[in-house]
């Protein structure tokens, strides 16, 4: 009997051992492809900013242009679009 129990308790032990090493392995691939997605998420938020930046840009350079059409008493096309966000066009 007890030759029976301890083959059992090493057959219970190397399952263990043996789920344990995949769950390891699971957790790895999974941090792996974590890591990956916020690799992108820092990409993305960094062309986002550069965009923001660029949008900026464009704003001051049309508010700039205005003025100076403003100071030739030219006129200006108040619906121009640039600059304003969606929801300011959706408005």
């Amino acid at each position: 009997m007890s030759k029976n129990i301890f083959e059992e308790t090493r057959k219970s032990y190397r399952e263990n051992t043996e789920r344990l090493i995949l769950e390891t392995e699971l957790v790895r691939k999974l941090n792996g492809v974590i890591k990956k997605l916020n690799d992108e998420v820092d990409t993305l938020n960094r062309k986002n900013e550069n965009l923001n930046d660029a949008v900026g840009m464009l704003t001051k350079q049309k508010e700039y242009l205005q003025s100076k059409l403003r100071e030739k008493g030219g006129v200006i096309n108040e619906k121009s679009n640039v600059g304003s966000t969606r929801e300011e066009i959706r408005g």
